[in-house]
């Protein structure tokens, strides 16, 4: 069972609910191969290198995979790495023909949430990833547009990668081998803790009843003010190597900024993203009446209202009051916990920022 994303759709929850319960699952004949996230991801990001390295970025899935080809026919042997969305059809092969050449069967699993409650995820995402455009710029950039200076910005290039679904079902379910794909609706957020969960063992075909919840992990999630804070900074962090960057960021996140978020707001879309929001549930609907593909959840789950008079006519940016509270609690964690001299606190905040800026490369070594 291939659980391919995609990403903001709850895959974190049932990646550490898979991690957390593997001896009750395997007395049940379900299987996380690899036993631990970080080898399925390390071995798909390997196959999505491809081109370049075959032998080596080949290795890692192929060994990860391996165990199917002995297993019992009624066992479940389940792959949950969002980054398999990505795959293109050059990657399909690499994929698949390991698990073809050991004549299992292959169902492919999609996860797929309201798109008003993925825009905003999906910003957050991108400014701890050297996102630099702000919320209301955001909003324009993902938009379709006829303009290349558009359709190439990091920005919209990010988002569709990840939240086109509609290619992605049509690529995974008629690849050669693929013998059913299941599409899992996020529930709304008001819905049990573990409706996800329940969803997602029907679809995958096992019983996961009486997992443990109370100790899953779920991404650490931010208010708006720490990311405007990450995506402003970020203009001061460009040339830090990507891998240095996110060790760095994901602990100032965790430690620091996420403590924040019960004071911070959160962003809001304007009418015309929750229209864009809407259009794109529309086109998740239509995707998912295909007959090929098995529904677990509702369509509700993917409202497509219009009007929205509710919500403004431009969106806003975060509160600066949240912003220097942000970027204050950093300076005020990095003098504490390392040996870097912040000094004097600077009234504009933008030059706060750029302090936090020239503070964090010398706590993380950045400059070398």
């Amino acid at each position: 069972m291939l659980h391919i994303g995609a990403m903001k759709t709850g895959t974190s929850f049932v990646q550490s609910v898979l991690g957390n319960n593997q001896e009750l699952l395997a007395e049940r004949d379900a299987v996380f191969l690899g036993g631990a996230f970080g080898v399925q991801s390390r071995a798909v990001r390997d196959v999505l290198n491809l081109p370049k390295q075959p032998g080596k970025n080949k290795r890692k899935w192929r060994a990860l995979v391996q165990p199917v080809g002995a297993m019992d026919p009624d066992t479940t042997a389940v792959v949950s790495m969002e980054f398999l969305s990505f795959a293109s059809d050059r990657h399909m092969g690499p994929f698949l023909n390991p698990l073809r050449n050991s004549h299992a069967t292959i169902e492919v699993i999609l996860t797929v949430r309201d798109q008003s409650r993925v825009i905003p995820a999906q910003w957050q995402t991108y400014t701890r990833n050297f996102g630099d455009e702000s919320w209301p710029d955001y909003l324009r950039r993902i938009e379709p547009s006829r303009s290349r200076r558009v359709t190439r910005s990091r920005a919209h290039r990010t988002f569709h990668r990840a939240q086109d679904i509609t290619p992605m079902l049509e690529r995974w379910s008629r690849a050669h081998g693929i013998a059913k794909t299941h599409v899992v609706t996020v529930p709304p957020p008001d819905a049990p803790r573990s409706e996800l969960w329940d969803r997602f063992c029907a679809a995958a075909g096992f019983d996961g009843s009486g997992v443990d919840l109370d100790d899953v992990h779920d991404n650490t999630s931010l208010g708006f003010g720490s990311c405007e804070f990450l995506r402003r900074v970020n203009a001061h962090l460009a040339d830090v190597p990507p891998r240095r960057y996110r060790v760095g960021m994901r602990a100032l996140a965790r430690d620091v900024l996420a403590p924040l978020r019960a004071s911070e707001s959160r962003p809001v879309l304007d009418r015309r993203a929750a229209e864009y929001a809407a259009t794109l549930n529309q086109e998740l609907r239509e995707a998912m009446s295909d007959s090929r593909f098995e529904l677990y959840g509702s369509l509700d789950d993917l409202p497509v209202s219009s009007g929205f008079p509710d919500l403004p006519r431009k969106a806003a940016s975060a509160p600066e009051a949240e912003v220097r509270a942000a970027t204050l609690a950093v300076l005020d964690h990095l003098e504490a916990t390392t040996d870097v001299a912040v000094g004097a606190r600077p009234s504009k905040v933008d030059d706060l920022i750029a302090t936090a800026g020239q503070a964090l490369r010398r706590a993380n070594g950045w400059n070398a």
